[in-house]
């Protein structure tokens, strides 16, 4: 298995693209639109899931998926959100950004502030160069942390702006 770990890159738009994107992590200041075909709830399990061309929405930011479920403690608060089929993504950060992905699934583990997307991942930063592009990226928010990898089919491929390194680094001083 082919893999390139980032560590790391402050503001650049790799890490960064979901530090800030309140898609899941401010449910509790927002309002979620959920549209499908079928909706339903178990509070026993404390799963919620969409089914049936999934178009959530939250603000700016958009999700579509095949399915999603939603995962709830006790007090129904998520703590888990799986995107499943067909996922693509629109998302922007806290300093305006612009990030388009898409995978065959995405996690999001709530109070690890982590994103998964597995199979066919990529993320790229509309209007930079900024890409990463494999079978699975991991992005860790509250460490930066970012790990793309890849099967024997593909290389991992990943482009960084490095204008916008420097940018911050400069604005660090």
């Amino acid at each position: 298995m082919k893999y390139l770990k980032i560590r790391r890159l402050g503001a650049a738009a790799i890490v960064s693209f979901l530090a800030s994107c309140a898609f899941v992590a401010q449910l509790n200041a927002e309002e979620l639109h959920i549209e499908a075909q079928k909706v339903s709830s178990d509070e026993r399990k404390g799963i919620t899931t969409a089914e049936g061309s999934v178009h959530m929405v939250k603000e700016k930011d958009v999700l579509n998926a095949d399915k999603v479920n939603i995962y709830m403690d006790k007090n129904r608060k998520p703590l888990k959100f799986e995107a499943i089929g067909k996922v693509d993504f629109i998302l922007f950060t806290e300093d305006g950004r612009e990030l388009r992905g898409k995978s065959n699934t995405l996690i999001y583990l709530i109070l690890e502030n982590e994103y998964q997307l597995i199979g066919n991942a990529q993320v790229q930063e509309v209007g930079k160069p900024n890409f990463l592009k494999g079978e699975r990226i991991i992005l860790n928010n509250e460490n930066g942390y970012a790990n793309v990898e890849s099967d024997k089919r593909a290389p991992v491929r990943v482009i960084i702006d490095l204008n916008d390194m420097q940018e911050d680094k400069d604005n660090k001083k």
